[in-house]
Parts: structure tokens; sequence; C-alpha cells
């Protein structure tokens, strides 16, 4: 059981695989954001990726990785049934009021939100910190959601009240970058991006 009042950052992405740029992420944002737990959401079928792998076979990829005790793999999105992120936050933030979420994303996402089903619920639910990501760092910052919601950008050195701000609210956050990605591993290793 968790206990009341504390901080979770929600790490959704396909995971396909997991690697140690992934890692890398959750533990600046950890840090950075003071939280109490990351959950790691692997996605059970991104609805603007083609067919992946099994959830258990990409949730696999994220336990082998050393995770420390206050990060844990959640087949939250499962349970709950829900495709969309929408639908995920809503359903958590009312079954889950007890707890204070922020919603983590890397720049690239923040980049293409705006092609998410209902983008603009999901900035006005729950509180979202972006991780800078190697590959256009300032279009995110410029992009359709950064400029419509640049009202509610919380600066950097602030980012750890994520956890307690009312939504919209979001953070940009600028940590060391790491390159690795999912789609070099799967290339290199010869595996289809499926």
């Amino acid at each position: 059981m968790i206990p009341t009042g504390r901080s979770i950052g929600l790490f959704g992405g396909s995971f396909n695989p997991a690697h140690g740029g992934h890692l890398h992420v959750a533990r600046a944002g950890l840090r950075q954001l003071q939280l109490d737990q990351i959950w790691w959401l692997v996605s059970p079928q991104n609805p603007l990726k083609p067919e992946q792998p099994s959830w258990e076979s990409r949730a696999e990829t994220v336990r082998r990785l050393p995770l420390p005790p206050n990060m844990r793999v959640s087949d939250v999105e499962l349970r709950y049934r829900t495709q969309y992120t929408i639908d995920l936050l809503t359903t958590l933030k009312a079954r889950r009021p007890d707890l204070n979420f922020v919603f983590m994303m890397g720049a690239d996402n923040l980049l293409q939100l705006p092609k998410w089903r209902d983008w603009r619920r999901i900035m006005e639910t729950i509180p979202i910190a972006v991780i800078a990501r190697p590959s256009s760092p300032i279009k995110a910052r410029l992009g359709l959601a950064a400029q419509q919601y640049r009202h509610a950008r919380i600066p950097e050195d602030q980012a750890h009240t994520l956890k307690h701000a009312v939504a919209p609210a979001w953070s940009y956050l600028t940590l060391p970058l790491d390159k690795r990605s999912s789609s070099a591993i799967r290339a290199s290793s010869n595996r289809p991006d499926e």
C-alpha cells in the first residue's frame, strides 16, 4: 500500500526495449522533481505506433534494468483497460485522490502532443514534467502545446513544486542528455520495429 500524499512520477512509453537512457531520465526526474516513486507505465499498445511486441516482453526489458526500490513497473493501464493517456490520467485521479501525480514525458512527446487524443485535457488534468531529449529540444519548446500553455510553465529551478501544482502546470527539465534510443538498439540487434 502506498501512503497517502506521496508523489508519483508516471513515466510512460513503449519501452521497446527499455534501456539505460530511459533509466537515466527516470532517475533524473525522480531527483529533480523530488518524487517519492516512479511508476514505469509500459503502454499496452501505443495508438501512434505500429503493433509492438507483447506488453510482458517489453515490461521485462524494464525489469532487467537496475531499478532502485522507489521505481516499479506498473500494469495499471492493463488493469484499468485504458488505451489513451487521457483515460488513464482521469481514472488514476479519480481512483487515487490520495496521491500526487506528475506525468513525465520526453520533449519529443511534447512536440507531438497535439496528435494525442484530448491533448488539452491531458495538459489540464495533471502536472507534466517534460524531459529534454537529444533530438529537437528547441522545436519542442516552440511547438503548439508549449506555446498554448506557456502561461502554465514553471521554471526548471522550481520543477519540484509540480507535485503540488494544480494543472495546467508543466516544466521543462534540461538534465544531461543521454543519446541512447530504443530504435537504435532494435536496429543494432536486427529486431523488427514492431
